[in-house]
């Protein structure tokens, strides 16, 4: 993402998505939840907002938690139509798995607010311990089982860059990972982001410091 219409708030045009480049590899267009944007179209960007941020099984065993789903909706759609009317073009929301990730409702919101474009992540959001879904799905447990295991985030996570999020042709435009330590450390990021690249694609992506604590890299 290079171009000097590109801005991110308080920053001058440009210089936040020349960190997320590397020479030589700057992109013309950007995926959002409409599709592709010209870079020269982002206008005013606010790198990190999150939309909703849910954790799904709260939700659906105490749907009091979250309480109605059209007031919730409406609810973004005037505070999106708010940020859109000050002057803000473009947003990135970094909510991906561990985030309670749903794209279906986002294009709900983002139908509504046209003057604003969105961009949507892949990736894993944790900070102990990658979700049980991925713990005995990877490639040592192939080898104690005799069989080929393949490492599934990448390919889950390559697949929402490539072809779009659970069916619904949005594209992931950014590529996130945020834990304690080494946020790779299981390599699905780390291999997806080789591949990514490989495939001609190029991602900003938002790490975690070896502190811990979150950065955008």
């Amino acid at each position: 993402m290079t171009g000097a219409t590109f801005q991110v708030a308080g920053l001058p045009a440009g210089i936040a998505a020349e960190r997320h480049c590397r020479k030589g590899s700057a992109i013309s267009t950007v995926e959002t939840v409409r599709g592709a944007v010209n870079t020269s179209q982002l206008g005013r960007t606010y790198m990190h907002e999150h939309i909703f941020v849910l954790t799904p099984d709260v939700q659906q065993n105490y749907p009091e938690a979250w309480g109605d789903e059209e007031a919730r909706l409406a609810d973004a759609v005037a505070k999106l139509r708010a940020l859109a009317t000050s002057g803000v073009r473009t947003i990135v929301d970094p909510t991906v798995v561990g985030l309670g990730r749903y794209i279906p409702r986002i294009q709900q919101v983002v139908d509504q607010v046209p003057d604003l474009n969105v961009v949507v992540a892949t990736g894993c959001y944790t900070f102990h311990d990658v979700p049980f879904f991925f713990h005995y799905r990877t490639p040592e447990v192939g080898v104690l089982l005799g069989r080929e295991e393949p490492e599934p985030m990448v390919d889950m996570f390559v697949g929402d860059i490539t072809e779009g999020i659970a069916g619904t042709g949005v594209r992931a435009g950014m590529l996130k990972c945020v834990g304690r330590g080494r946020p790779d450390r299981r390599g699905g990021a780390g291999d997806a982001g080789r591949r990514q690249g490989q495939s001609g694609h190029r991602l900003p992506d938002h790490r975690a410091h070896p502190s811990g604590e979150p950065q955008r890299a």
